[in-house]
């Protein structure tokens, strides 16, 4: 598509004031990504694109007033590459561009992806919103949107700036935009859909060293030279080169090292039905009644143990396996924070497990996994979160203290993500467009080659099943789609790069 113009600039519907947010330490030290899911509805006539992206455009414009921050730049206050604040001009505009795809080389038609379950392949970058395919940088701003008209249906490309928004945060955007474009549909008036939450002080609170916390040291956290570490901000667009960030340079020296070649890795996205979460999540409890999992903790469990399972061959010198995932820690803090906040807040959970018991057949391997990821959740310590704070806050800016990402390099090893909360399958967008069909995150699967698999949980289906998104090579993609105790709970639905 050409170039942007003020035509896809969307104003607050309300006068917004100049002013600077100054982030916090948990806000500086989130991947400087933008965070990008793609939204899926039917559309019976195509003439009616236009309209339905003015009713969208109303809505965001509505949203921008609720949230000014999505209005804003990335700036830095100070030298110190924690001092990152939002600039946010007088009544500025989100870009939200339009782009009807129809006929394009390589799009498919809605038919053809919902008959295949929203495969990604090809249409990521069509589909983002320019300028969000690079890395953050000083003076991107906070949030772009793309609706791409498609033979037969929509495709609402949402990408948000990680230094404002965790996974917690991005849902609750979502779900303000959709309330908004609702009340337009209906022709209602403005009325705020946000609710308030004090978010100087918290964002204060994320950075302020706690009296009395103890040193922080942990095995799986290590200092970095901050301008290599996921901290810093590029002061310009960067190149391939310098977007390169802590892992993807520990993997292109261990690659290069060990004289191994990358694989070619795709996304294979599981589905799992109400029922079948039910089975498994009492499969994964075992019969110890004392011993609660949870649906999520025996989703892992499944994953982790048959992934572990179909790496048997290959487990000659590997005693332990290592997890590690994201957990939001707003109603963990005590006091907790608002569930509503936008902002960070979010801690990285580890945990090991001896591959000997995730190897077990069957339940056994499920039933292990699931109580150590149980242990570790329920087990979160917020003393040696304020201790990291603590150091991340105070020590020298050239350094920074972030997850060992070379224990991701290795293939025993696993990442999670837990989306299920979100209810982006179940947001009501009003009369004009409903429920989405889908959602899909759009996260590059190359990414992972020759690391740890990665596995996302999607966000919660209307029929009350779920969809997993796992990372994996030609020979997991092998093992796991034919593997009786994944299929004895789940379907592979589809694979996409």
């Amino acid at each position: 598509m050409g170039s942007t113009s003020d035509e896809f600039n969307v104003y607050p519907c309300i006068d917004v004031q100049k002013q600077v947010i100054k982030l916090s330490v948990c806000d500086a030290y989130s991947p400087k990504i933008w965070a990008k899911q793609t939204l899926f509805w039917p559309l019976d006539d195509r003439s009616k694109a236009g309209f339905i992206y003015d009713v969208l455009k109303e809505g965001m414009s509505r949203l921008l007033a609720d949230v000014p921050g999505l209005t804003g730049m990335t700036g830095r206050g100070s030298e110190d590459p924690r001092d990152l604040v939002i600039n946010i001009p007088s009544n500025g505009p989100a870009e939200f561009t339009f782009d009807n795809l129809v006929g394009k080389h390589g799009i498919p038609d809605y038919a053809s992806l919902k008959s295949q379950h929203w495969p990604m392949s090809d249409v990521v970058v069509p589909f983002s919103p320019p300028g969000t395919m690079s890395q953050i940088f000083e003076g991107a701003s906070f949030f772009k949107a793309q609706l791409n008209v498609l033979n037969g249906g929509l495709a609402l490309c949402i990408a948000m700036n990680h230094l404002l928004t965790d996974g917690a945060s991005i849902a609750e955007i979502e779900e303000i935009w959709s309330k908004h474009t609702a009340d337009v549909s209906d022709g209602k008036p403005f009325q705020s859909h946000r609710i308030e939450t004090p978010d100087y002080d918290i964002r204060k609170r994320l950075s302020t060293p706690i009296d009395g916390a103890k040193d922080f040291t942990h095995v799986n956290w290590d200092l970095f030279p901050t301008e290599k570490s996921q901290v810093n901000l590029p002061k310009l667009t960067p190149s391939k080169e310098t977007a390169l960030g802590v892992l993807e340079t520990a993997k292109k020296e261990h690659l290069s090292n060990v004289n191994v070649q990358a694989e070619d890795v795709k996304w294979c996205v599981w589905y799992f039905s109400a029922e079948s979460l039910s089975k498994l999540k009492q499969d994964a409890s075992g019969t110890d009644k004392s011993q609660w999992i949870s649906t999520i903790d025996a989703l892992v469990g499944l994953f982790w143990s048959r992934t572990a399972h179909s790496l048997k061959s290959k487990s000659k010198g590997h005693e332990t396996s290592f997890a590690l995932f994201p957990i939001n820690i707003r109603h963990r803090l005590q006091p907790p924070l608002p569930s509503k906040y936008i902002g960070n807040a979010v801690d990285i959970v580890f945990l090991n497990c001896p591959i000997a018991k995730l190897e077990a057949d069957a339940n056994e391997g499920i039933q292990a996994a699931a109580q150590h990821v149980r242990k570790a959740v329920s087990g979160w310590d917020q003393s040696l979160w304020e201790s990291w704070l603590s150091k991340a806050a105070t020590m020298s800016p050239e350094l920074s203290i972030c997850p060992n990402p070379l224990a991701l390099l290795n293939i025993h090893n696993i990442g999670f993500n837990d989306f299920s909360k979100v209810q982006s399958n179940l947001l009501d967008w009003g009369s004009v467009l409903g429920r989405a069909d889908r959602v899909r995150y759009m996260g590059n699967p190359n990414m992972f080659s020759n690391c740890a698999p990665t596995v996302r949980v999607h966000p919660r289906l209307a029929d009350g099943g779920l969809e997993v998104a796992t990372t994996a090579n030609e020979h997991a993609r092998e093992v796991m789609g034919n593997d009786e105790v994944m299929l004895r709970y789940g379907k592979l639905i589809t694979v996409y790069a």
